[in-house]
């Protein structure tokens, strides 16, 4: 009787083992790359969420300190005044609409005749999507109508800075060092017209993780965001400086005077060029007229020929 040679294999239980071992490895190995790419979705999701808000602060915080205000002419009526700071609509974090005038608006082209003060707003509105949009208007001039209405998402100069608002406020320090949640400058004392520092706070909102949501909800508040800017500039009053430029002491205090310069010794440039009607220059003659006032810097600057003839230890 001849036997058969036996050949070397696997049984039917190692290979069906062998296939349930593989089968563990590739659902290990499956939920490891689902759960890397649920935590790599996360946290793009965190970065757009972090770095919308900052970029709309910085925007907002850009705009404030550059916030400039000309305060209103003698016997002007407060409500007839077209330049206004001011901020209502309170909310949980403070005032969520803003006009104001600023010098943040560089422009595109140097040689166009456009003016480097600017009028914005900022106001929350929804978008077709049923989205709280944080926007920003601008007008390419100063206001000059007092009674404009405030403008919304259809006007143009809108554009979005922040969809999916969940959070927005903005808190003004007034001068006694009180934090307000409105701000109106109308009725203000001129050189209080302008807060002395502001407090901004922003949330997003963000997409919700697998899980994170109990209630099921697409999406969660986001980070809130706070950041507080002091007011670089202070109101403008025209008159004040229109009247110091006319009695001549806009210059720096304790300047060297044309009078110290008298005072060396040598004044026979001095009487020759008021003798001789300063050559027919009006500036020049009300300039050395005034020689208590006028600083010894303005004649060097603007008449170096006259500055010349004076003794060589004027200015020094």
């Amino acid at each position: 009787m001849t036997t058969r040679p036996q050949r070397a294999g696997f049984t039917l239980i190692e290979v069906v083992g062998a296939f349930f071992l593989m089968v563990v490895i590739l659902v290990y190995i499956t939920g490891f790359f689902i759960e890397n790419g649920r935590q790599r979705d996360a946290a793009t999701e965190l970065m757009r969420e972090r770095l919308s808000a900052a970029g709309a602060l910085d925007l907002l915080s850009d705009d404030l300190t550059a916030a400039v205000f000309v305060g209103r002419g003698e016997g002007e009526a407060p409500e007839d005044h077209a330049w206004r700071f001011q901020a209502d609509e309170s909310g949980e974090h403070g005032a969520t609409r803003l006009r104001f005038v600023t010098q943040n608006a560089p422009r595109s082209n140097p040689a166009e005749h456009a003016s480097g003060w600017v009028e914005v707003a900022y106001f929350l509105q929804e978008d077709r999507q049923g989205q709280t949009v944080l926007w920003r208007w601008l007008s390419p001039r100063p206001p000059s109508d007092p009674d404009a209405p405030f403008p919304d998402s259809s006007d143009p100069g809108s554009m979005r800075v922040a969809v999916g608002v969940d959070a927005f406020g903005i808190r003004f320090l007034d001068a006694e060092g009180e934090w307000l949640d409105e701000w109106d400058s109308t009725y203000e004392p001129p050189d209080e017209a302008l807060p002395q520092g502001v407090e901004i706070s922003l949330a997003l909102l963000r997409k919700a993780r697998v899980g994170e949501s109990p209630g099921g909800t697409s999406e969660l508040p986001g980070f809130l965001h706070t950041r507080r800017i002091a007011l670089e500039m202070r109101p403008i009053d025209v008159a004040a400086l229109l009247e110091l430029g006319a009695t001549g002491q806009g210059d720096e205090a304790g300047c060297y005077t044309v009078a110290r310069c008298l005072d060396e010794g040598d004044d026979d440039w001095y009487v020759n060029e008021l003798d001789s009607g300063c050559s027919g220059d009006d500036e020049l003659c009300d300039l050395l007229e005034n020689p208590d006032e006028t600083c010894w810097s303005r004649i060097e600057s603007r008449y170096p020929q006259v500055a010349a003839r004076a003794p060589g230890a004027c200015g020094s």
